[in-house]
C-alpha cells in the first residue's frame, strides 16, 4: 500500500502511539509506502529518504502504486522560502510541489536557503520552519539545491567527499560533530573558515574552529568537530 501526505505536515513517531518521540516529520507531497500496521497506526517507509516510523491511519492518503511510481520520478519545484501559501495550504521550507511539465524550478544557492531559516527553533526530530533539528536542517537545505541526502547526521556522514583541513573547507560543505564515543551526532553548513550555520536551540551562525562550534553567549565549545564533506 502506498501513500501521499496531504497534510501541510505529519508526525512520524517511533513507536505506534501518541506518548513516543518524534522521529520525523512528513511534508504536504511527500510519498511514502505502508510496510506495517497496529491498530489505528501506520508503519511508513518514506520515499525520499527511506526513513521509517508510524503515522495515525487517519492521516493517511492511499494512492495507486503507478502514481507512487510516476510521482517519484516527476520533476518538481521545492519550496525554498521559509514558509510558502500554496492551494490554500500553509507550505513549509523544502516541501514538494509536483510539476506536470517536468521544468524544473531552480532553487536559489544552498547558503541562501539556510540563511533564510535563521531563528527557526530547534525541535528534536522536527522538519519544518516551526520546529526543526540539525540534520532535517541540513536535509531539506540540500533538497531545495536538488541534492538527496539521508535523513540523519551519521547516516548523512557517508555521503559526499572528505575535506581534510577547516582551511580546505568552501562555503556550503558539512561539518560534522562527535560525541566523547566519537559518534557523530550534530551537523551543520559552512558560511566560511570562520562561521557555520546549524540548528542548535534554533536555527543560528556560530564561530567555527578546528576544535568545533564556539558559542560566544556561552563563551565555550558546544560541539566538536568530527569530519568535514563536501558534496556539490
Amino acid at each position: 500500500m502506498y501513500g501521499i501526505c496531504t497534510l501541510s505536515a505529519v508526525s512520524v513517531r517511533k513507536e505506534p502511539r501518541h506518548e513516543s518521540e518524534l522521529v520525523t516529520e512528513l511534508l504536504f507531497n511527500d510519498l511514502y509506502e505502508v510496510i506495517d500496521n497496529e491498530g489505528d497506526w501506520l508503519r511508513i517507509k518514506m520515499e525520499y529518504d527511506g526513513y521509517e516510523g508510524w503515522i495515525r491511519s487517519l492521516q493517511h492518503f492511499e494512492i495507486k502504486e503507478d502514481a507512487y511510481r510516476a510521482l517519484a520520478a516527476n520533476e518538481c519545484y521545492v519550496v525554498n522560502k521559509p514558509v510558502e501559501l500554496y492551494d490554500s495550504k500553509i507550505l513549509s521550507f523544502g516541501t514538494t510541489i509536483y510539476s506536470y511539465d517536468k521544468q524544473c524550478i531552480e532553487a536559489n544557492s544552498f547558503i541562501n536557503n539556510a540563511l533564510s531559516l535563521l531563528d527557526v527553533p530547534y525541535r528534536w526530530g522536527g522538519r519544518t520552519v516551526f520546529g526543526i533539528d540539525c540534520s532535517a536542517f541540513v536535509q531539506l537545505c540540500a533538497k531545495t539545491i536538488g541534492i538527496r541526502l539521508p535523513r540523519d547526521a551519521s547516516q548523512q556522514v557517508e555521503c559526499g567527499e572528505d575535506v581534510y583541513f577547516l582551511t580546505e573547507a568552501q562555503p556550503g560543505d558539512l561539518a560534522f560533530f562527535e560525541n566523547e564515543e566519537h559518534k557523530i551526532v550534530h551537523v551543520g553548513i559552512i558560511l566560511d573558515g570562520e562561521r557555520i550555520i546549524h540548528a542548535s536551540g534554533k536555527v543560528r551562525i556560530d564561530s567555527l574552529d578546528q576544535t568545533g562550534i564556539f558559542n560566544k553567549e556561552l563563551g565555550r565549545h558546544t560541539h566538536f568537530l568530527g569530519t568535514i564533506k563536501r558534496n556539490f
